[in-house]
């Protein structure tokens, strides 16, 4: 669940989007600074610092998105930096994404399987999934050594579990709930 601070900003932000069609732009220019970000925890702890200034934050900012930041970016995350919000910076790009996926109706699915699947079953399970959720399906594929075998999925909250491992547990439930007598065992 997504907190109500990055929630507003998020929102905000992709409705200026949608108004300008600018929502994939924006998306790919917070997903550049959430990578230099990532890649340079010392400026994220300079930022987040309340002891540091916010005009030193403020210029630590401009090094960063100046070369590829719209003036509409430029001016959001200099916004969150005034009203002292620079912590929830992951979380806004991150809420950002989710609503941006949600108005293009995308929704994200994981599936474990023993083996990376092939482009084929890739595409299939996609359309499968697709004509289940009404939306289109960005699936990620992980490896689960764990399984035995078959596949497990996720969307959202709703999990459709078709491994192996599973449909033995069902069976074993099963058998452990028949009576010996109604498949002819004497006692």
């Amino acid at each position: 669940m997504i907190s109500v601070i990055p929630r507003r900003y998020a929102q905000a932000l992709l409705m200026i989007a949608t108004e300008r069609q600018t929502m994939e732009q924006y998306e790919q220019e917070l997903a550049r600074f959430r990578q230099v970000l990532l890649e340079n925890p010392q400026v994220k702890e300079l930022l987040d610092n309340p002891r540091v200034l916010p005009q030193e934050k403020k210029k630590a900012l401009d090094l960063l998105i100046k070369d590829f930041a719209s003036p509409i970016v430029y001016n959001f995350l200099h916004l969150i930096l005034d009203k002292r919000r620079e912590a929830f910076f992951l979380e806004v790009i991150k809420a950002y994404n989710k609503y941006a996926d949600e108005a293009r109706n995308i929704v994200n699915a994981e599936v474990w399987s023993v083996v990376e699947l092939t482009s084929k079953d890739y595409r299939d399970l996609e359309q499968k999934l697709a004509r289940i959720t009404g939306k289109s399906v960005r699936l990620q594929n992980i490896i689960d050594t764990s399984l035995l075998g078959g596949i497990k999925v996720k969307i959202g909250d709703m999990v459709i579990d078709g491994s192996v491992t599973k449909k033995l547990s069902l069976l074993k439930n099963q058998l452990q709930r028949t009576q010996l007598t109604e498949i002819g065992v004497k006692k």
